[in-house]
């Protein structure tokens, strides 16, 4: 299919996305019995999309066990990405974090609090740190946390710097941090962009990363680390993708 075909398919999957988001928010908030339940309506409708799109998700890796508590650290580049971790990443993870911006969204509040999806917010220090306080009581309660190393949709083929949050939920908590890479969401789909092009992301958990001894001060150089290992991976998963068959 040509250009005009992939940036109809692509508009078409996002206006069916961003149209039908209300509605499932709203059967999720009035019908969902647990996270589970939630989750399975949002994993639907990102599945949806995706395969409008005509994106399929590949997971690879060792993910957490059940009440092994960390914080898996990922990057994300476009909305692909974004949709991805919606279709495969529930039955690894036990709460996640989002921008604050999906609570614009009708109903999307009350949807993430029944999906045991926390919500950022953005420049406010005193509520940011409530809710790392939160995230370090889960983990040390042994729940897998997922939590966005960029802390933002990066845009760009390749890894952005790391804030520090995940690293300061993982040392308060003494528990390790899980890379964790998605490669080709912007290949397929750019943000910024609608044309959906056919393609795989990929999705690749690493080796924990131990927090033991470590300390607030040491967020920054554990962030760096988290980041750099998740760079590595991505540049892997590159080469592999273009390599010749």
């Amino acid at each position: 299919m040509g250009t005009l075909g992939e940036i109809l398919r692509g508009g078409r999957a996002s206006a069916r996305w961003f149209c039908g988001a209300p509605f499932v928010n709203l059967r999720i908030a009035l019908t969902a019995k647990d996270a589970q339940h939630a989750r399975r309506l949002i994993e639907a409708h990102f599945t949806r999309f995706l395969e409008t799109c005509q994106i399929s998700v590949d997971v690879g890796g060792t993910p957490p066990e059940p009440g092994a508590g960390c914080v898996v650290c990922y990057n994300e580049a476009s909305f692909a990405d974004v949709a991805a971790f919606g279709k495969v990443m529930w039955p690894h993870i036990d709460r996640a974090a989002a921008a604050d911006l999906y609570a614009y969204l009708p109903f999307g509040r009350s949807s993430a609090r029944k999906a045991a999806i926390e919500l950022v917010p953005r420049g406010n220090r005193l509520a940011t740190e409530r809710l790392l306080e939160v995230m370090v009581r889960a983990a040390k309660a042994g729940e897998r946390l997922a939590w966005g190393g960029e802390g933002r949709l990066s845009g760009q083929d390749g890894v952005a710097r790391f804030k520090i949050g995940a690293s300061l939920i993982a040392i308060r908590a003494q528990v390790p941090v899980i890379p964790m890479v998605f490669y080709g969401g912007y290949r397929v789909l750019p943000l910024g962009s609608i044309r959906a092009r056919p393609g795989t992301i990929h999705a690749r958990f690493g080796a924990p990363i131990p927090t033991a001894g470590l300390e607030d001060d040491d967020a920054r150089d554990l962030a760096d680390h988290t980041q750099a290992i998740v760079a590595r991976m991505y540049e892997g998963l590159r080469q592999q993708s273009f390599a010749p068959a």
